[in-house]
């Protein structure tokens, strides 16, 4: 295969799976965002403890996926600007071009900070809500679930805070 031709497959491929990562991630934001206050809902009207209990470690598997979603965004962009797009003469490249402004990524950071907020929020809320419940139903070892709500929100700030940077930025 001539270096011309593999370089525009891999263009073509990397650009199917930044459009995937993005459906993927948009499947994430509908689970995030209607299924996990109707479920926590379903939980409290019904009095399940196990649904409770599960709701904030499944918020924590969907934020962590949010994550390892951008991070694919973010690597096939990087991976494009600095081994596809340098092949490409004279035309102004798409990763290029975003680079040349950091202002043209601001909206990206703030949608991801916001989103994994929104996340926090649920995640506390759902972890509140299932201490409270497990309180009520086994008072003697409930705190067991609270350590563990609290080990995995520390958990995932570790995660956030280690892999910010590079979900933001191209650089």
């Amino acid at each position: 295969m001539p270096p011309e031709e593999f370089m525009k497959q891999q263009y073509i491929t990397l650009r199917d799976e930044i459009r995937a990562c993005k459906v993927r991630m948009f499947w994430i934001l509908v689970l995030g965002s209607l299924v996990i206050p109707a479920a926590g809902f379903a939980a409290s009207e019904f009095r399940s403890v196990f649904a409770s209990a599960s709701i904030p470690f499944v918020i924590l598997v969907l934020m962590l996926a949010f994550i390892m979603e951008q991070n694919n965004i973010i690597r096939a962009g990087r991976y494009l600007k600095e081994h596809v797009e340098p092949h490409i003469d004279d035309v102004a490249t798409w990763e290029q071009w975003l680079s040349s402004n950091h202002k043209l990524r601001d909206i990206d950071r703030y949608f991801f900070g916001s989103l994994l907020l929104v996340f926090l929020l649920f995640y506390s809320l759902g972890a509140g809500t299932a201490v409270e419940s497990l309180a009520t139903t086994w008072p003697e070892h409930y705190w067991y679930a609270a350590i563990g709500y609290g080990l995995g929100g520390v958990w995932f700030a570790i995660v956030l805070l280690r892999h910010w940077h590079s979900c933001t930025t191209t650089e």
